[in-house]
């Protein structure tokens, strides 16, 4: 029973328990599903299969940053029929996908669609950016949470965790737009919670606003692509190894950005061309490695060598799409 008030699918009212899906990984009980599906709550059962039998489940461990929550069910081995975790780098736009689960309390729903686009980024609860997210035009809905997105082989290839529900929308249902956690990211926060109970995730310490042309020629910053930083916690690995924040606020075609910072216009020897890149390549990095990064102020290049820290448990930054945090 859960009283989560923030669900991404939209909340079910009225009713103090939440339902959502999941799917077991191996045959000692381990199953996957959405941290946001069993966020507060006091007990967690499971029906597995085509059983109508109820068994119990405790949580593991759990990664709000990603939003996926490992939990060990109570039941039978003879009851354990478990899924196979895919390779997500193989998924190609216009796979046919399968997705299962409860939309609605309607259990065992299966739907069917392809894999609508490829390398989107959503954020979780806690603000952090999940990267190289999967979009599916299976229909998905309230209750789908933490249930599996699977291929033609039926591989796991995605957790359906986020949909998208239109401007303006006041329902909470499906528009053809569902967004699921690549099965890659999926295995290295089940080993991380299997090995140590919790996940840890590498950390540069910014803000940084994505530039566009308009941006470029507005601050006259000379240069056409890369990241202007917006901030940057002073205990963080990139004020530490001398990364500079902007200092003034400016409003661009809309857009309200802190001038006066540092531009980031390589990673590791590799253009940088938005924020959502700088997001990835830490979300690929480990806590404790180094990264290259090529920064210029006023008219300077520099290279500047930042080892990676640990993530703090939550993010103060802003929209995805053109600023973000990492």
């Amino acid at each position: 029973e859960s009283n989560n008030p923030f669900d991404p699918f939209g909340q079910q009212q009225g009713t103090s328990t939440a339902t959502g899906s999941g799917f077991l990984i191996d045959t000692e009980g381990h199953m996957v599903t959405n941290n946001h599906v069993i966020e507060g709550a006091k007990k967690i059962t499971v029906t597995l299969g085509d059983s109508d039998a109820v068994y119990d489940a405790t949580v593991v461990g759990t990664d709000p940053s990603t939003d996926l929550a490992l939990l060990k069910v109570d039941a039978p081995s003879s009851e354990m029929k478990p899924l196979k975790l895919g390779d997500s780098t193989d998924v190609k736009v216009g796979d046919p996908v399968v997705a299962i689960g409860n939309p609605f309390g309607l259990d065992r729903t299966v739907t069917t669609g392809i894999v609508s686009a490829l390398q989107r980024e959503i954020a979780s609860l806690n603000q952090y950016a999940i990267s190289n997210v999967i979009q599916t035009d299976a229909a998905i809905n309230p209750g789908n949470s933490g249930g599996p997105l699977i291929d033609a082989n039926g591989n796991v290839i995605g957790v359906n965790s986020q949909i998208a529900t239109g401007t303006g929308s006041s329902t909470s249902g499906n528009v053809g737009i569902g967004f699921a956690i690549p099965s890659n990211t999926v295995k290295d926060v089940v080993n991380q919670l299997l090995e140590d109970g919790q996940v840890q995730h590498a950390y540069l310490g910014i803000s940084g606003a994505t530039i566009s042309p308009q941006l470029a020629d507005a601050l006259n910053l000379g240069v056409d692509q890369g990241v202007l930083v917006q901030e940057a916690p002073k205990d963080g690995p990139a004020a530490q190894a001398g990364i500079e924040a902007g200092n003034t606020a400016v409003t661009v075609a809309g857009q309200r950005v802190m001038a006066g910072g540092d531009v980031i216009t390589k990673v590791n020897g590799q253009d940088l061309s938005s924020m959502e890149d700088l997001i990835a390549a830490v979300n690929e990095a480990k806590v404790g490695d180094d990264m290259e990064l090529e920064v210029e102020r006023d008219g300077d290049s520099r290279t500047v060598k930042v080892t990676l820290g640990s993530r703090p448990d939550d993010s103060s930054s802003g929209s995805a799409s053109s600023q973000g945090g990492q």
